[in-house]
């Protein structure tokens, strides 16, 4: 689905997209930003797309895979700096 569509059809529900980020319990930005963040809430994704009545992977194909699981857009991130404890080995302060 275009993000327009996604937006119009839940704004004729809801009458504004932060009106259904409250009734779901989240910070008002939080529909908008699932919308246009891939990997920013995929619960609230599952819940627009119920709103909708849409699978998620319908709406947002690439964001899920083909079983309908979701694509995890994290980072796999390696620490570059030397923990508290390894600065004391080296008699480094901290």
């Amino acid at each position: 689905m275009h993000v327009e569509d996604i937006k119009s059809s839940l704004r004729k529900k809801w009458g504004s997209l932060s009106a259904l980020s409250r009734h779901r319990g989240k910070n008002q930005n939080a529909a908008t930003q699932t919308i246009a963040t891939p990997g920013y809430s995929v619960p609230l994704e599952q819940a627009i797309a119920d709103e909708l009545g849409r699978e998620p992977r319908d709406i947002w194909p690439n964001r899920y895979h083909f079983d309908g699981s979701p694509i995890s857009f994290r980072a796999e991130r390696t620490p570059t700096v030397l923990t508290c404890a390894a600065h004391r080995q080296n008699e480094v302060t901290a």
